[in-house]
C-alpha cells in the first residue's frame, strides 16, 4: 500500500484555506453588521457561529494531520495491518454505491 502524500497535503491546505476564509468572513461581518444594522433597523450576528466553524475546521485539520502522521509511521515501519475484511467490504460497497465507501471509511477511525 502506498500513501499519496500530495493528496493529503492538498486536502489539509484546502481545509486550512476554508478555516482562514471563515475567519475573514467573521471579521468582515463583525465590522459591517453594526453600521448596516443601525441604518436598516435589523441586525444579524454571525460572528459567534463563524468563530465556532473556524475553530472546528482548525481542530479537524489538526486531527487529520496527526492521524496521517500516525498512519505514515505505521506504513513506513511495516506495522500497518489493515483489516482485510473491512477493506474488502468497503471496496465492494463503493462499487455498488460510491457514497457507501466514504461512509465505511469514516467509521474505520
Amino acid at each position: 500500500m502506498r500513501v499519496n502524500e500530495n493528496n493529503l497535503t492538498d486536502q489539509l491546505s484546502s481545509t486550512a484555506s476554508r478555516a482562514a476564509e471563515s475567519q475573514r468572513i467573521q471579521v468582515d461581518t463583525g465590522a459591517t453588521s453594526g453600521s448596516a444594522g443601525a441604518a436598516a433597523g435589523d441586525s444579524v450576528s454571525l460572528s459567534g457561529l463563524a468563530g465556532r466553524i473556524s475553530q472546528s475546521l482548525q481542530t479537524l485539520a489538526s486531527q487529520t494531520a496527526q492521524r496521517v502522521g500516525q498512519l505514515r509511521q505505521a506504513v513506513q515501519s511495516g506495522r500497518y495491518q489493515p483489516d482485510v475484511q473491512q477493506l474488502a467490504g468497503a471496496l465492494a460497497a463503493s462499487f455498488a454505491d460510491p457514497s457507501a465507501g466514504k461512509a465505511m471509511a469514516a467509521t474505520a477511525n
